[in-house]
């Protein structure tokens, strides 16, 4: 019974970890608060558990449920965000490019590769028009391929 608790805690505090990373990084702040609560139960459990006497099937269950616990939130990761979209529709709940908001070294990043005494001269015209389209201006070059 103890490696059953220890293999579904370790689970659910990895899972939960693996959940918040992307929540985290995405700037889903509702769901980052969840999952700390789903982290902090589970830590509760595992210290509660893992202080006593330990044989070789707890400890393998306790280390069976991280790996277990990440692949798993990576893959509900997306199932999730587009659950809490469905359910609030409203919300500006989205994991794909267009609700995309970049962060301060993504646009920094990307102010570089326009900026013609900095990166820009080594930039090709496909990747200017990249940054260009990540800050939202509009593209002003014709490079071959690139979308308007």
């Amino acid at each position: 019974m103890t490696a059953m608790v220890l293999l579904l805690s370790t689970f659910v505090v990895v899972f939960a970890l693996g959940l918040q990373s992307l929540n985290v990084n995405r700037g889903h702040l509702v769901l980052a608060a969840v999952t700390s609560l789903f982290i902090g139960t589970s830590n509760l459990v595992l210290f509660k558990v893992l202080p006593g006497p330990t044989d070789a099937w707890q400890i393998a269950a306790y280390l069976a449920g991280g790996p277990l616990g990440i692949v798993a939130s990576m893959l509900a990761h997306p199932h999730l965000v587009r659950l809490l979209a469905h359910l609030r529709p409203d919300a500006e709940v989205r994991d794909d490019a267009a609700g995309y908001r970049p962060g301060a070294a993504t646009v920094r990043l990307a102010l570089r590769l326009l900026d013609p005494e900095d990166l820009a001269h080594s930039a090709t015209p496909e990747i200017r028009e990249a940054a260009r389209r990540a800050l939202g201006l509009q593209t002003t070059e014709a490079a071959p391929g690139a979308r308007r």
